[in-house]
């Protein structure tokens, strides 16, 4: 009874804040790759994306695995989509921003960690906090290359894994 509550709290709010996912598409398409000139898509991008200060810098795609909620009528773990454009702030913070695809919408939200990088690998750890519908304050850790990102995140609400692999 109280997932089926959450689900439905979820769903208002989905359909409250239909502006909520511009910010998360308008960083998606300014890191994305300008469309080529023989192109006949109906809207074409010409600038080039902005310049990388690290390996880690840029658009990254994947998934977010639960370990704690399993998909309706299944054994199965509740998972989906996530796409995140990820982009260093300062020496040791990163600014992350997801897009969380679920079983009846999305979600984007942002974060900011902390990360030291050695050699090759980034690991990162912070905080960010979301409405409490939604888990309220998420807890990561994890590690970054130049071709994987794989956090762990921690909240009331779930906790789980996210999977990702840089796009060019």
């Amino acid at each position: 009874m109280n997932r089926i509550l959450n689900l439905l709290l979820l769903t208002v709010a989905v359909l409250l804040l239909p502006g909520c996912c511009f910010n998360h598409h308008r960083e998606w398409r300014v890191w994305s790759p300008a469309t080529p000139k023989e192109s006949k898509a109906l809207l074409r991008k010409t600038d080039p994306p902005p310049t990388a200060q690290t390996a880690f810098d840029g658009r990254w795609i994947g998934r977010w695995t639960s370990n704690r909620h399993h998909k309706p009528f299944s054994s199965e773990m509740e998972s989906g989509e996530l796409r995140c454009v990820f982009t260093k702030i300062d020496p040791y913070r990163y600014r992350a921003n997801f897009r969380a695809e679920w079983m009846l919408g999305a979600s984007d939200y942002l974060a900011e960690l902390y990360g030291q990088q050695r050699g090759g690998t980034l690991r990162l750890k912070g905080e960010s906090v979301v409405n409490p519908i939604f888990g309220g304050k998420y807890r990561y850790e994890g590690t970054v290359t130049a071709n994987h990102f794989k956090v762990s995140y921690d909240s009331s609400y779930d906790a789980g894994t996210f999977e990702m692999r840089k796009l060019p």
